[in-house]
């Protein structure tokens, strides 16, 4: 069954369904209107009040789309978009979660640092070398 049967059984969801494919339609207007393949950076997040509001992936995006302006407008109205002003957000970017390092010495390893700590003369780097040693035959 596709949506569109089930947007025949529930008006709420079928209005859901055309405000959908209104704004896919708009945001595919908008990208041929677009310079280039700019258009693969951004989309169209909705229409408040005839504000038309889109959202770059990242800054540099939405500086291009802000020197285009309204001039990106009139085509999009000749074609019965009812816009009256366009405004860009940049869209956040979610933070990276770093993985856990989980790294293990082999004995070889820990003997080859052990020996390392051993021989040098520095006192920084032996006490930095004794510390990795301490930590790795704590696991």
């Amino acid at each position: 069954m596709n949506l569109n049967h089930f947007g025949r059984r529930d008006q709420k969801l079928a209005d859901l369904t055309a405000a959908a494919q209104a704004i896919l339609a708009l945001d595919q207007a908008f990208k041929r209107v677009l310079p280039g393949p700019l258009g693969q950076f951004c989309q169209v997040a909705c229409v408040r009040d005839g504000e038309l509001v889109v959202y770059a992936h990242n800054s540099t995006v939405a500086s291009r789309l802000r020197l285009l302006g309204n001039s990106l407008l009139p085509p999009l109205q000749r074609q019965g978009h009812a816009l009256r002003s366009l405004r860009i957000k940049v869209l956040p970017t979610p933070h990276k979660v770093r993985q856990p390092r989980n790294v293990t010495l082999s004995d070889a390893g820990i003997s080859a640092f052990d020996e390392a700590a051993q021989r040098m003369r520095n006192p920084v780097v032996r006490d930095a070398l004794l510390a990795l040693l301490a930590h790795h035959k704590s696991r």
